[in-house]
Order: C-alpha cells, then structure tokens, then sequence
C-alpha cells in the first residue's frame, strides 16, 4: 500500500464532494450499485463490506439482497459521506446496515470476516494491482465473493477512453492524466493506457495474482441522459471527476466547462435530451476454499 494513496487530497475531494455526491439528478450511481448488487452473487443471511461506500449507491440494494438476517458494513474515507450515508440507512429504516470512517485500503477487520466484499467506483481509485487486492481476499471468508464496479478502461474503436463522450474527449483527457503534485493521490487516470483495468485480460490476470478464484469481467454500456451538457458537466463536479475542476485555475475552469456544455448540446435527440453511452467494468473473484 503506497502512502500517496491516504492522502490529504483524496480526503479532501470526497469530503468536499459529500452533499452534492449523487444528488445531481443524473441517475448513475444507483443503477451501478444495484447491478454490482446482483452481478456479486450477495445471497439472504450474507455479511457484507462495501469498500469506499459513498452516499450507499451499493448499501441500498445490498441492505435488500441480505435481508433482515443479514449484515451490511459500510465504510469510507471521508467522514462527510459516512455521515450521509448513515443518516440516510437510518432515515429507510435498515437495521442491517453500518457504516464507519475507514481507510479502504487497509480494511481493519479480522481475517475471514465477509461473505462477500464489494466496491462499487472506489476500488480502482487506489489499486495498482494484486498487492491491493490481497486485505479484501484475506478479510473473506473460504469461497466468499470479491466484486466491484469501474469506468471501463478498455480501448474503443477509436482508441479513445469510452468514459468520456467522444465528442469533448479531447478536452479533457489532458487535464485527468495530469501526473500527482504534492499530496495528489496516483489515481488510475495518469496511466489510462496502462492499468490493470485496462483489459479483461489483465484483470483476470490481476485477481489471480491476488488468490481469488472463478474470476469473471464483464462490460455493459450505461446510458446517461442528461437534459444539457450544462447539466453533465455539474455532475462531473459531483463525484471524483471534480479533482479535474479543483486543480485549474478559476478563470480556466470555467471557459473549459463552457466549451463542453457547448459541444454536448449539440448532441441533443428529438425530446431534447442527452444520452451518452458509458461503458462499465464488473469483476468478481472467489476467496479459495478452505
């Protein structure tokens, strides 16, 4: 676990993040975390961890799959969205489910604690491979499910990054893969073209490498509609893509986001509505049987 990863950045992002985080109205997260939900295999009666838990786009529907007699465990970096998340668990009355300010990256729980442990979008910001996924195999228990969720990294036809709508690609591209300064934790982004999410292959490889077993990929388009590029661009600003935003200039910031709003309206279907195709990633492993 390198130590740029539990930075101050990172903290800061996320916390800041926290009351706007999924609250754009633009419907992402949720449909992710319920998909992640269902492709983990999570059963009635499960105990679960969900790693870099958010505002509880996986706690929802993970809370319905284990039932009344089950457990879900949630916990984050970023006191602000421990918070949210546990008075919004409170407020849907789920019993079942905790939360707790935690470092992700070194999960303190014993070792065969979870029948499963999931990370919908939070995973891939800190992992550069087998050696950080090894604490999620070790807190699992025999033949317990490993599961996350990420922007696919998978080339496209045009060799751009699929995450990003094509036609303002070139816009901002340069500013995610802007190499750390300071205390700026080393996310996937700075080597898009060179991670080990960057083809089935290599994740197969990577979760291997880290002793899960049954190892499964898979890629699905998630169409998001938005009713203006105005409008994508604050929800970039309402999740991790604001680390784009905060590090430029003001005056610099403002003019780029004008130009993509502009670019994305043009894409506008008959009922006045954007849709743009983003492909995600789900990858699951199996702790070995005993």
């Amino acid at each position: 676990m390198g130590n740029s990863e539990s930075t101050a950045e990172m903290h800061r992002v996320f916390n800041t993040a926290a009351n706007v985080y999924d609250q754009s109205g633009v419907d992402f997260f949720g449909p992710i975390g319920r998909r992640l939900v269902e492709f983990s295999g999570i059963r009635s009666g499960d105990s679960v961890l969900d790693v870099g838990c958010g505002r509880g786009a996986v706690l929802w529907p993970a809370a319905a799959a284990v039932g009344d007699t089950g457990e879900v465990i949630g916990i984050d970096l970023a006191e602000e969205m421990v918070k949210y998340a546990d008075a919004d668990a409170r407020s849907r009355g789920m019993t079942q489910v905790t939360t707790q300010v935690m470092n992700g990256q070194v999960p303190d729980f014993p070792a065969g604690r979870f029948d499963a442990v999931v990370g919908g979008f939070s995973v891939f910001i800190w992992t550069h491979g087998a050696a950080e996924l090894r604490p999620y195999r070790t807190i699992l228990r025999p033949g317990g499910l490993f599961s996350a969720s990420a922007p696919s990294f998978f080339p496209t036809a045009t060799g751009k990054w699929g995450f990003l709508p094509e036609d303002v690609h070139d816009l901002l591209l340069p500013h995610l893969t802007q190499p750390k300064e300071g205390d700026a934790y080393d996310c996937p982004f700075t080597n898009i073209h060179n991670n080990w999410l960057v083809t089935p292959e290599a994740v197969t490889a990577t979760l291997t490498d880290a002793g899960f077993t049954d190892v499964a990929v898979m890629e699905e388009d998630l169409p998001i509609v938005v009713e203006s590029g105005a409008q994508w661009v604050d929800w970039t600003r309402s999740h991790g893509m604001r680390r784009l935003w905060d590090r430029m200039p003001a005056q610099e910031a403002e003019e780029l986001a004008t130009e993509v709003a502009r670019r994305l309206d043009l894409l506008r279907s008959a009922d006045g509505t954007i849709t743009l195709p983003t492909p995600i990633v789900y990858l699951r492993g199996r702790a070995p049987q005993a």
